[in-house]
């Protein structure tokens, strides 16, 4: 089953009980749904945010080449400035920070500006207790 055919299927039974309050409110959202793709081309912004727990470095996701502390401080696991044929060297994005090398399906879409990378965020949450903040994220 896809998207479409759910949609379609959904309105369908919607429309055949009649909008009312004994309606599954499935079929509700799936009607409003197929009005608004109607309504808008089927395009609108989406907001994607990711929250990884654990197992990611920030600072070698999204390398700040252009900072000497980065390559001093972290001699043995710091990605390689950006190279031309270095398949190990961060991908430039603006000339200071670049993306892990894995990153790399990500970089048309900064190119075309359709990813905006929002970095070194966090909550008002002042414990410093990572438990804490996660839950505070979540």
């Amino acid at each position: 089953m896809n998207r479409r055919f759910f949609l379609r299927s959904g309105g369908i039974a919607l429309a055949s009980i009649g909008v009312s309050l004994s309606a599954p409110s499935f079929l509700e959202r799936a009607l409003l749904a197929q009005t608004r793709d109607r309504l808008t081309g089927g395009r609108r912004k989406t907001l994607i945010a990711i929250f990884q727990r654990g197992a990611v470095d920030g600072l070698n996701m999204v390398v700040p080449h252009g900072e000497r502390a980065y390559y001093d401080l972290r001699p043995a696991i710091a990605i390689p400035t950006p190279q031309p044929g270095n398949a190990e060297a961060a991908l430039d994005l603006d000339g200071f920070f670049g993306l892990h090398p894995v990153l790399t399906p990500l970089k048309p879409l900064w190119d075309a500006k359709r990813l905006a990378i929002v970095n070194a965020v966090g909550s008002p949450d002042n414990t410093r207790s990572h438990f804490d903040a996660q839950d505070y994220m979540e």
